[in-house]
This record gives structure tokens, sequence and C-alpha cells, in this order.
């Protein structure tokens, strides 16, 4: 596993995609909660993370220096970003930022879709998606993105794999072998590139997954959602956590109603680490070693539902983190 950064716990963000087209929509939203705010993916289909991950391909430039190029249209959002957090006082200044970068499995299997050969299609997205994960958590560090006084954030870059959803079936057509001939040289390259103990490598897939292939493909973060077909990798989690490595809980639905009470998903949530603590999973290590997100993107809501939506998440995380604390202080720590 690569050796991750730490983070305060209970800290609540976003997956990327938001329900707005504007850039400064966009970033006004994302720094709504700054303690852990995603770089904002726009509504925009010419700004989406497909459109990221394929930025430049067609310039006649290798996909390497394709993805290392930050400067099309598909990352204006990433740009104001930036550009705000340096407005940012001191006070208000982040303690962690997480990228969202489409991953490797995902790009090569849509660019198998597009007709791509095979081997081309998984070469040019450990290319491309490499050198996009190196840059963008660059763009942050290079533009000096927090005020001088304010300790460096720690950045969380992580791999969006939607393709890997159903990835333990046995239907699916890539074997583990070829998940991490993807997945491993692209967090190698993060690894190699992070300053030490700045970086976390995150892979988030918000369904069903492979989860062996991807925890052994180095990722310090793994991004899941609160569903009970998590606790039957309970053991292995619990190892992840006792290495060092970290989990971001998907814990509020976004393919469902939403209500305004986090009972439910706080309920949801107990459950599950009940069964991994059952498991023999250290139940003060998931308390201090998690963070807090919606399941997936809020493209699909509208403005007011998406804030709902982080109000939630960021509930969950606050009790997450009183609970802590409490347990901290019966501890004597």
């Amino acid at each position: 596993m690569a050796e991750g950064a730490d983070l305060p716990f209970g800290l609540a963000s976003a997956v990327g995609p938001v329900p707005f087209a504007s850039a400064d929509d966009a970033v006004a939203f994302a720094l709504r909660r700054p303690r852990y705010p995603t770089v904002p993916v726009t509504s925009d289909p010419s700004a989406s993370l497909w459109a990221q991950a394929v930025s430049g391909l067609d310039d006649g430039v290798g996909a390497d220096a394709a993805g290392a190029d930050l400067s099309g249209p598909a990352f204006a959002a990433a740009r104001a970003f930036v550009e705000a957090l340096a407005h940012l006082d001191v006070a208000s200044s982040p303690v962690a930022i997480r990228v969202p970068v489409l991953g490797p499995v995902t790009v090569a299997s849509e660019l198998r879709r597009l007709g791509r050969p095979a081997e081309d299609a998984d070469r040019i997205a450990v290319e491309v998606v490499s050198a996009r994960a190196v840059a963008l958590p660059g763009l942050i560090r290079a533009a000096g993105a927090v005020p001088t006084s304010a300790a460096a954030p720690v950045v969380s870059v992580v791999l969006e794999e939607p393709a890997l959803v159903g990835s333990m079936h046995p239907t699916f057509p890539r074997r583990p072998a070829e998940i991490r001939a993807l997945l491993d040289p692209v967090i190698d390259a993060l690894d190699r590139a992070a300053p030490p103990r700045s970086l976390l490598i995150g892979v988030h897939v918000a369904g069903p997954c492979d989860w062996p292939s991807v925890i052994g493909s180095g990722a310090s973060l793994l991004c899941v959602p609160v569903d009970r077909t998590v606790s039957g990798w309970a053991p292995l989690f619990g190892d992840l956590l006792d290495r060092g490595g970290r989990i971001c809980w998907g814990v509020v639905p976004v393919d469902r109603p939403l209500g305004r009470s986090t009972d439910r998903y706080w309920r949801r949530l107990v459950a599950l680490w009940t069964a991994m603590v059952a498991e023999g999973v250290d139940p003060m290590a998931l308390r201090l070693r998690s963070s807090f997100s919606p399941a997936d993107g809020l493209d699909a809501f509208g403005p007011s539902q998406a804030e709902l939506v982080m109000e939630l998440t960021a509930e969950v995380a606050e009790r997450v983190s009183h609970q802590a604390v409490a347990a901290r202080l019966s501890l004597g720590a």
C-alpha cells in the first residue's frame, strides 16, 4: 500500500460532479464546506470527467503530454477552484482537498467501446490517467492555493471507477490481473510524484467491487458505499486500516428519495460497522480513520437537493466525530 498522509477524523467531502454548468457556481458550492472541499466537476458535458479524461488526445500529442495539459475548457472549474482557494482566509483554509480523476479501468473500457483496439485502449488509459492524476494536485501546489500562513492541505487524488461496479461477478470482462495492470501504474506514478506525507491515493467504486484487486494496487484510501455487501470484506478493510489506510464512506445514497433526517443513514452506517467489528475490525480505527461523502456524484440533483445531500453527509460525519472524541476521552487518549 502506498504510504498515505494523515487526515483529521470526521471530515465530509463531495465526490465531484455537481448540478451547476457554471464553473463559478460549482466552486461556490464546493467551498461552502471548506475543511475538505472537492474540486468540482460541472454539469456541462464538455467538462465532465470523461471530457477531462480525453481532453487533448486528438491534438496530435502523446497521451502522457495530453494528460499533463490542464489548459483546456474541461478544466475551467479546476482552475477557478484553485484561484478561489487562494482568497480564503486562514481560518477557512482546507485541511484536505479531494481531486476526482476518471480512473484507468473506466477510461480503457470506454475507449474499447468506442472502437479502440484493446491493447491500445489500455495503454492510452494508463498514460493519460497517470499524467492527469499527477498534474491536478500539481496545479494546486504550484498555484499556492492556500494562504501562506496556513498549513498545506493534504491532497486526496481519487480515481473514479464506475466501470469496476460488479467486478466480482463471473461474467465481468476483466480478470483481477487485468484490473491491477491498469490501476498499479497510475498509483505508482502518483506515489513517485507526491511529496512525503502530503497525498492520499484513493479509488472510488459506488457499488459491489473486487476490493482485493483495488487494495492490492496500493491505494491508501478506499471510497465505498454503505452497503451490506461491504461487510463481507471486513477483514480486508480492517487490515487496510491497521496499516494506516483510510476509508471514505458513501453514507447518503443518491439513487433514492431523500429524507431530511440523518437517522436512517446513521442506522445503516452503525449496522455495517457493527457487522465489521464482529468480524474483527478495530472499532476505534473505524471512527478515527474514516471520512464521509455522498455515495456518488450530485449531478442528477437540483441545486437545493444537492445542498441537502451535503448537509446530511456533514451531519453524519459530525456525529461520528463526536463519538470518536468521547471514545478517546474515555480511554484517556
